[in-house]
């Protein structure tokens, strides 16, 4: 038998040998002659730049405050009566009494609310003196459809002829005299909030606790900020969950003296109408926050503050970004500027070549 030969696998091994080496050869080559290229001249222009960048606005540089308050219904306070008997009777708690309905009953006969800033001090009577609280009754009378003559001071008969039309409708005795403690003066109409009492137990000053009918913000603002919250400011409250509300600033007290994390400081009480009662229909005694703001500057170019750059030897100066598709694409150049205000994140920019509309480089 004749032995193989192993000349063609030797050739065929030379072959790929000699390919592999003329390969690597042409690697050190292309190498070599990529080294030995003298470097290409940089193409002048400006750099190109990709970075976060904001835009200068015109406008009023604001500065916001935030404060603590508490969304309750208003003015919480106790009510009873001077009349001698027994508590027989409450409306629902969370009920609304308004002008001529009744609050509470003393042996089953009603203790009536009627509108006045002069509380019921005396009963009422043909032939009492003159005073602001029969003027006070007298216009109640007439709101309710009883009295049909100009309001005055003085209980005359036909004042006495408009009780006796109003105890009639009420279902009491036609008497033409109303005895004190019958009826309770106040500014609005109130919520029924709890009994103080219990039914069966004597009349007393403190028969019911009621609230105003609608609720309100009390906040407490410190007093540099006084002069933001004059009575009639718009602001914002954040409800509970996030919910934002418009606010009315109705009343601003004295400063007076709260505890604060650092000790007591001063501050300044704080009464917000909701503009929309609805959106607080299911809240009640909540903590809140209301937020003013205060005009540091007005039409100024605002900037960024994270826009601005330290320049040696002092000032600032801003990084402006500008695109030029046509020839360069976008490239920056350094503007420096004057400073004014600063208030929330952002400068009052008082001087300088930067105009609103431009693009300007803000830190990440």
């Amino acid at each position: 038998m004749t032995a193989p030969s192993l000349a063609a696998p030797r050739r065929a091994r030379r072959g790929w040998l000699i390919v592999g080496a003329g390969v690597a050869v042409l690697a050190v080559v292309a190498t070599v002659v990529v080294l030995l290229q003298p470097p290409r001249e940089a193409v002048a222009g400006p750099k190109a730049v990709n970075v976060e960048t904001a835009v200068v606005t015109r406008g009023d540089l604001t500065e916001g405050f935030r404060a603590q308050g508490t969304l309750a219904y208003a003015a919480p306070r106790e009510i009873g009566t001077a009349l001698p008997g027994v508590v027989t009777g409450f409306p629902a708690s969370g009920s609304i009494v308004g002008a001529g309905q009744e609050l509470f009953r003393i042996d089953d006969q009603p203790v009536v609310l009627l509108h006045g800033d002069l509380p019921a001090w005396r009963a009422f009577s043909l032939g009492m003196t003159d005073g602001a609280d029969v003027l006070q009754l007298e216009r109640n009378l007439a709101a309710l459809g009883f009295f049909d003559r100009e309001p005055d001071e003085e209980f005359a008969g036909s004042t006495e002829r408009a009780v006796k039309n109003w105890q009639e409708s009420l279902g009491l005795e036609e008497t033409g005299a109303i005895e004190l403690g019958r009826v309770v003066f106040a500014q609005g109409d109130v919520r029924i909030q709890a009994p103080k009492a219990a039914i069966g137990d004597a009349g007393s000053a403190a028969v019911v606790s009621v609230t105003g009918a609608n609720k309100e913000v009390l906040a407490f603002v410190d007093t540099a900020q006084q002069g933001l919250v004059a009575v009639g400011t718009k602001l914002t409250v954040t409800l509970p969950g996030g919910v934002q509300a418009g606010g009315t600033v109705v009343s601003v007290g004295a400063p007076v003296e709260r505890d604060g994390g650092n000790g007591k400081t001063m501050k300044v009480p704080v009464t917000v109408t909701l503009d929309d009662a609805a959106a607080t229909a299911n809240l009640d005694n909540v903590s809140v926050t209301i937020f003013l703001t205060q005009v540091k500057a007005s039409d100024v170019l605002l900037v960024p503050v994270v826009a601005l750059l330290a320049r040696p030897g002092g000032g600032f100066a801003v990084e402006v970004v500008a695109d030029d598709s046509a020839k360069t694409g976008a490239h920056s150049s350094i503007v420096p500027v004057e400073l004014g205000a600063f208030a929330d994140g952002f400068v009052a920019v008082t001087g300088g070549k930067l105009a609103e509309g431009d693009t300007v480089v803000v830190a990440k």
